[in-house]
């Protein structure tokens, strides 16, 4: 999974072609492996995946295809499930402590799901407050740009249409060196850090 993203690879293409077997990957076949990603990697299984698949990406899978499917989520990302034995070792022996990259710690883990969520999520807002406070700083850099609402990956950015492109910029310059300083601040990982942003006339607006 690492090497994809230095690579530049689409994660989800790559996990389709090894559900799949098959080198051509349609839109289906991609929105399978997003439900497979994402449902896997924070430690469902094959009943979790399936109503997860279907309540969230409206697909059906039979529990002989939700087995099938983990089961080569895992030879293709044997990582992953390396990382999930270690948790899983550690859940077992009734430690509930978890932190992200950056220290934080969250002290009251009751599920293996959870124990596989908390430091994956809870690094990203890390690298998203960092993100905030570089905005913050850097504030003098794109005047009458400013942060009005945040929410998980998300900053929306307020500003005059004239300054739209410099705040577009601004703005994910912030989100990358944040993302980056928490990521590649370790010996853990060494990551490629990417954002995009979108100029809008309203929130709510697709492009």
């Amino acid at each position: 999974m690492l090497s994809a993203y230095a690579e530049g690879r689409d994660l989800h293409t790559l996990t389709a072609r090894s559900l799949t077997g098959r080198e051509e990957i349609s839109k289906d076949d991609r929105e399978l492996a997003k439900a497979v990603n994402f449902g896997l990697l924070y430690g469902m299984g094959v009943i979790g995946l399936q109503s997860y698949a279907l309540k969230s990406y409206g697909i059906e899978m039979s529990p002989k295809e939700a087995t099938l499917y983990r089961r080569r989520f895992f030879q293709t990302y044997p990582g992953i499930k390396r990382w999930h034995d270690d948790e899983r070792r550690a859940w077992l022996r009734g430690d509930a402590e978890t932190r992200t990259l950056t220290g934080r710690r969250r002290k009251d883990v009751e599920r293996l799901t959870d124990r596989l969520n908390a430091p994956v999520q809870g690094t990203g807002a890390d690298g998203l407050k960092l993100a905030l406070a570089l905005l913050w700083d850097r504030r003098d850099e794109c005047p009458g740009a400013v942060p009005v609402l945040v929410c998980h990956d998300e900053v929306v950015v307020e500003c005059d249409a004239e300054k739209a492109a410099d705040a577009k910029v601004w703005l994910e310059k912030a989100m990358i060196e944040g993302m980056e300083t928490v990521l590649n601040g370790t010996d853990e990982v060494d990551v490629p850090v990417e954002a995009e942003a979108r100029i809008a006339r309203g929130w709510g607006d697709g492009d």
